[in-house]
């Protein structure tokens, strides 16, 4: 999943190194299951399949089923069938480009979740044109570590961990001694200083974060974002820096795309009609309207002075 998978746990943790190898070796076995760059794993099987040609894949369904819910639910603001238009910005393997308008038209119609076919057999998926592509990028992370967690919790009896994958992607399962709020994590400044533009306290609850400040390119003075909107498929420019704070960590790595392509006002609503879901969005430097993050809906939070 290109990234370092960690899990930290309280020094009087019984079974705590047991606990964090099977951990480890359960996000192994998903990336043999979910890896596009893996010509061999059953998601790049499903990729290349012939349009209506249907695939029975339990756990590679369980997956894009929730991200099928999740792109339903953000309006299209966070899609995982959008490889088409990955590939073709180059944001996959390159050469990283501007494409033509008519090049992106015709990303924009192999891609969306749209073309997703679920037949009534258990546990099967299928396409409903050629050329569509999951790309499970955006949250593929956090479902790594979701499972990870239930493995540690069922068989390990872990009570208190927090589990990190990458800088974007984390889950606190219970408190630290000394801390009933749950475990501190800071939000990174995307404009570049050291400093945290602010600290959420996790219980029980999953983190992700999306933004551009690493991955982008420049043409011509303008910069570039890897993350793009799915409705356009060209980069979104909404925000800095979006943070999402959900009952998992795939939902909150899913929830964070979305935030972060569909920009605050969307946010402001959705956390509205969503009381278990918190945001914390960092605005561009050229926005005016507000001088420090934007925290919304449920999230512990302290923003840094």
């Amino acid at each position: 999943m290109a990234c370092e998978f960690s899990t930290l746990f309280p020094g009087h943790t019984r079974h705590a190194v047991d606990a964090g190898c099977a951990a480890l070796d359960e996000v192994d076995r998903l990336e043999q299951l979910l890896s596009i760059y893996r010509e061999d794993s059953e998601l790049s099987r499903l990729n290349t399949s012939r349009s209506f040609e249907r695939q029975t894949l339990p756990e590679v369904y369980q997956v894009i089923r929730l991200a099928a819910g999740l792109w339903a639910e953000t309006e299209g603001g966070f899609d995982m069938a959008v490889a088409p238009l990955v590939r073709l910005w180059g944001f996959f393997q390159g050469p990283r480009r501007v494409p033509s308008h008519a090049e992106i038209d015709l990303a924009l119609a192999e891609s969306g979740s749209r073309h997703l076919y679920f037949p009534d057999s258990p546990h099967t998926i299928g396409y409903r044109r050629p050329g569509v592509e999951i790309n499970p990028g955006a949250m593929g992370k956090g479902y790594a570590i979701d499972r990870a967690i239930r493995l540690m919790w069922n068989h390990f009896g872990i009570r208190c961990a927090l589990m990190q994958a990458g800088q974007s992607s984390l889950y606190g399962l219970g408190a630290p001694s000394g801390e009933p709020r749950g475990w501190g994590v800071d939000i990174g400044d995307p404009h570049g200083s050291s400093r945290a533009v602010a600290r959420v306290y996790l219980r029980n609850r999953g983190l992700g974060t999306s933004g551009a400040a690493n991955q982008y390119f420049e043409v011509d003075g303008r910069r570039y974002g890897h993350i793009l909107d799915p409705r356009t498929g060209r980069p979104a420019e909404q925000l800095a820096s979006a943070t999402a704070i959900a009952r998992s960590s795939a939902e909150a790595d899913a929830l964070s795309t979305a935030f972060y392509v569909m920009g605050t006002e969307w946010v402001r609503k959705f956390c509205e009609t969503h009381r278990e879901i918190g945001a914390v969005l960092v605005p561009l430097k050229s926005d005016k309207t507000a001088a420090g993050p934007i925290v919304l809906g449920a999230a512990e939070v302290e923003v840094s002075a």
